[in-house]
C-alpha cells in the first residue's frame, strides 16, 4: 500500500532540498536588520531627511519609508526566486524529476501561528519590563528577541515535519545565539543587526551546505546513468 503520508513529506522537503529558501530567507533577515540599524542607532543620519519628508504628501511618504526600502527588496527576493526557479532548479534540481511546483504555504499555517504568538508574548512582556524598568527600548529589544524565538520555532517545525535535520540544528544555535545576545548591553539597533547578521549568516551556511550536497547527488546521479 502507498504511503501517502510519506510521499507528501518527501514532496514538500523537496522545495528546501537544494537551500535556496535559506537564501532567501537569509536576505531578508540581513535587509530588515540592517534596515533597523539606520533607524535605531544613526538617527543623525536620516533625521535631516525626516524635516524635510514632513513637509512632503502622503504619497511622498509612504513610497520613501516603506515602499523603497520595504518593496524593493521584496521585489528582488520575488524576482531572485522566480530567476532560481527557471534557470537554476529547472536545469539542476528539477533536471531528472520534473517540476514540482510548491505549496502557496510552505510553512504549515498552524506553525505560522504558533511562531507569531511566541513572537507577540514576548513583545508584551519588552513592554511590561518597559514600564517596569522606565526603559523604552526594551521594547524594541523585546520585538528583535521575540523574532529570534519565532525563528527557531518555526524552522524546528519545518525540521520535523519533512525530516530535515540541518534546520533543528538552526533552530538550536540560533535559539542559543538569540538568549546570549538579548543579555549583551548594547544598544538596540546594534543588538538586532548582530541578531540578524548571526541568524542571516546561519541560514546562508545552511543554505548553501543543503546545495552542496545536492550537486553532489545530482552528480552522483548522472555518473550512475
Amino acid at each position: 500500500m502507498m504511503n501517502v503520508a510519506g510521499l507528501q513529506q518527501r514532496t514538500g522537503r523537496y522545495e528546501f532540498a537544494d537551500g535556496i529558501r535559506e537564501l532567501q530567507f537569509a536576505f531578508w533577515v540581513l535587509v530588515t536588520g540592517f534596515y533597523g540599524w539606520v533607524i535605531w542607532d544613526m538617527p543623525d543620519l536620516w533625521q535631516p531627511f525626516a524635516e524635510w519628508l514632513r513637509a512632503q504628501n502622503a504619497v511622498v511618504i509612504i513610497m520613501l519609508t516603506f515602499v523603497l526600502p520595504i518593496g524593493i527588496p521584496l521585489l528582488i527576493s520575488h524576482l531572485g526566486m522566480r530567476w532560481a526557479n527557471e534557470k537554476l532548479r529547472r536545469r539542476w534540481l528539477w533536471r531528472t524529476t520534473g517540476f514540482i511546483k510548491a505549496k502557496p504555504w510552505l510553512v504549515p499555517r498552524r506553525t505560522l501561528f504558533a511562531s507569531l504568538t511566541i513572537m507577540f508574548a514576548v513583545f508584551i512582556a519588552g513592554i511590561l519590563l518597559a514600564i517596569q524598568l522606565r526603559d523604552a527600548s526594551l521594547i524594541i529589544r523585546g520585538i528583535y528577541v521575540g523574532t529570534g524565538f519565532e525563528f527557531a520555532y518555526m524552522w524546528f517545525a519545518v525540521a520535523n515535519r519533512f525530516n530535515l535535520p540541518r534546520y533543528r540544528i538552526v533552530a538550536m544555535v540560533g535559539l542559543a545565539s538569540t538568549l546570549i545576545l538579548a543579555l549583551l548591553p548594547i544598544r538596540v539597533g546594534l543588538f538586532g543587526l548582530i541578531l540578524s547578521g548571526f541568524w542571516g549568516g546561519l541560514l546562508v551556511v545552511s543554505g548553501l551546505y543543503a546545495m552542496r550536497q545536492t550537486a553532489l547527488e545530482q552528480k552522483a546521479t548522472a555518473d550512475a546513468s
